[in-house]
């Protein structure tokens, strides 16, 4: 994965793309993968936060089995000014709804995944790589894919047990939030 190396206006603000993606993997790191401080909104869903700088990260997202949801980059605050977005979804294959115990080891183990993610590699968990590891006793593969560079992106990961076969797979998309330009 290249990132572009440049400063880019967004809207009033000029953003550092180098250091935007050195936050986003820092935030990814602290808060899901790391196993961050969640939150329970009002609707049910989960929330995650992380702020240095002039950067402010959140993950919301809502369910486990299948839980969609997204992460937003903003200036500064909570309210600030959008910069980058990610949205996914997707979940454990419906066969393994009910297998609880094999539910948990998978989000351990894409855990394990997602905090190897990397300033080449800001999405998810490592690039065009097999990844190979071992919870509980079962044995998981992991591997995803990414089109485009931090600026706008599609990609897919998916976990499959060398036992059980295919278990989860996620689809996710997003990119630099660019506002209209005012006259």
């Amino acid at each position: 994965m290249k990132t572009q190396r440049d400063t880019i206006k967004l809207g009033k603000k000029k953003v550092n793309l180098m250091d935007l993606t050195g936050f986003i993997v820092k935030a990814k790191k602290n808060c899901y993968a790391g196993g961050g401080e969640k939150k329970i909104l009002e609707d049910g869903s989960t929330l995650l936060t992380f702020q240095e700088g002039n950067f402010y990260y959140e993950d919301n997202y809502d369910g486990q089995i299948m839980a969609p949801g997204r992460e937003i980059v903003r200036w500064k605050k909570p309210q600030g000014q959008r910069l980058w977005q990610m949205a996914y979804s997707g979940g454990i294959y419906r066969p393994y709804w009910i297998d609880e115990e094999l539910v948990e080891k998978t989000f351990t183990f894409l855990k394990e995944q997602l905090s190897k993610v990397s300033f080449d590699s800001p999405f998810r968990g490592l690039e065009n790589e097999r990844q190979f590891g071992e919870v509980g006793g079962i044995a998981f593969g992991y591997e995803c894919h990414t089109e485009g560079d931090i600026s706008t992106f599609k990609g897919r990961e998916h976990i499959w047990a060398i036992k059980e076969g295919d278990i989860f797979t996620q689809n996710y998309n997003g990119g630099l939030v660019i506002p209209k330009i005012e006259k």
